[in-house]
C-alpha cells in the first residue's frame, strides 16, 4: 500500500483536501487519487477560469491526462461563478463519481466553497443572469450607496470597494424581493455525504519558502503573455481577483518595474496565505491535519 493508503475510504464518502495556497494540495490529492481510484474536483474559486492557468497554478495538462480532473478552466474570465453555482456543479460531479465507483476528492482553498459544501448554503432561488448585467455598467460608489439603502445590515460586512459582493447582493434583492441578509438567516440544506476533511498545514516558515519557490517558477513561464491576453480580451472581468494580475498589469502599463511587480505579487500572496491560515484555523474542522509535507512544488 502507498503512503496515503490510510486515507482510503468507502466510495459513499467525499474527501476534501484543503489548505492555504502552495501547501501542496494538488500533489497530495494526485497521489491520493492514484492509490484510491479517485477523481479530483476543483474547489478553488479562481481555478474555474480558463486563461489563468499560470496565475492560478492550475494542474498541468499532463497531470489532468494522468488523473481525471474536473471543474478546472471551464468558465470564461468574464463569467460569474457564485458559491451556489459551484456547489450545484460539484454535487453533479460527486454523483457521477459515486455512480462510476470512483472516489471524489475536492481540492481547494476557497473557504466559502468548502463551507457551502460541508454545511450547506442559504436557499437562495436561481436568478436570471441578466439581472447582474443591468448593474455592471454602473460605478461602484453608486451601487454601494444603493445597497446601503436596501440592505444596511449587509453593508456592515461588505467593504465599499468590494464590487463582486455588492453586485451579488443587488441581484439577489432585485431577483427575490428580499435582501441577502434575510437569506443568510435561513437554515441551509445539508448535503447527504459523509465528508473526510484533510487539512495541509505546513508551518508559516515552510509555507513562505514554498510560496517563493512557486512564484519564482511562475515568473519563469509565459506569465506576461497570459496577463496581456487577459487584459486585451477582457478589460473588465470577474476573475480580476487572481493575485499577480493587477501587479503584472501595472508593469505592462509602465507603472512599475518588473522587480516591483514581482515583489508586490509575493507580498499579496503572503497576505492571502495568512488570511487562509486564519480561516482554516477557526472555520475548518479537519478530521486529519498534516503539518509535515512530503511533496515539493
Amino acid at each position: 500500500m502507498g503512503l496515503l493508503s490510510e486515507f482510503c475510504t468507502a466510495l459513499d464518502k467525499v474527501i476534501i483536501v484543503a489548505g492555504p495556497t502552495a501547501s501542496g494540495k494538488s500533489a497530495f490529492a494526485s497521489q491520493l487519487a492514484q492509490e484510491n481510484k479517485g477523481v479530483i474536483l476543483n474547489g478553488d474559486s479562481l481555478q474555474v477560469y480558463c486563461g489563468l492557468e499560470i496565475l492560478t497554478a492550475q494542474p498541468s495538462l499532463e497531470d489532468q491526462q494522468r488523473i481525471p480532473h474536473r471543474l478546472y478552466g471551464f468558465l470564461q474570465p468574464h463569467e460569474v461563478c457564485s458559491a451556489g453555482k459551484w456547489l450545484s456543479l460539484v454535487v453533479s460531479e460527486i454523483e457521477k463519481c459515486h455512480k462510476e465507483g470512483r472516489l471524489p476528492i475536492i481540492v481547494g482553498g476557497s473557504g466559502l466553497y468548502l463551507k457551502g459544501l460541508t454545511e450547506g448554503l442559504s436557499p437562495i432561488p436561481s436568478l436570471d443572469p441578466s439581472l447582474r448585467r443591468d448593474f455592471e455598467s454602473r460605478e461602484q460608489t453608486s451601487l454601494y450607496t444603493e445597497l446601503k439603502s436596501i440592505d444596511p445590515a449587509l453593508t456592515q460586512k461588505i467593504k465599499p470597494q468590494d464590487r463582486q459582493r455588492t453586485l451579488r447582493a443587488l441581484e439577489v434583492y432585485y431577483g427575490t424581493g428580499k435582501p441577502l441578509s434575510f437569506w443568510y438567516t435561513q437554515k441551509p440544506t445539508r448535503l447527504p455525504y459523509r465528508f473526510e476533511k484533510i487539512l495541509l498545514n505546513p508551518s508559516k516558515e515552510e509555507l513562505e519558502v514554498r510560496i517563493v519557490r512557486r512564484l519564482n517558477k511562475m515568473f519563469q513561464k509565459e506569465i506576461l503573455e497570459e496577463v496581456e491576453a487577459l487584459l486585451a480580451l477582457f478589460p473588465s472581468f470577474t476573475a480580476r481577483k487572481a493575485i499577480g494580475l493587477q501587479e503584472i498589469g501595472s508593469f505592462l502599463k509602465g507603472e512599475c518595474s518588473w522587480d516591483e511587480a514581482k515583489a508586490l505579487t509575493l507580498l499579496h500572496t503572503l497576505q492571502y496565505a495568512k488570511r487562509q491560515r486564519t480561516w482554516f484555523r477557526h472555520q475548518f474542522k479537519a478530521d486529519r491535519i498534516i503539518d509535515k509535507l512530503y511533496f515539493c512544488l
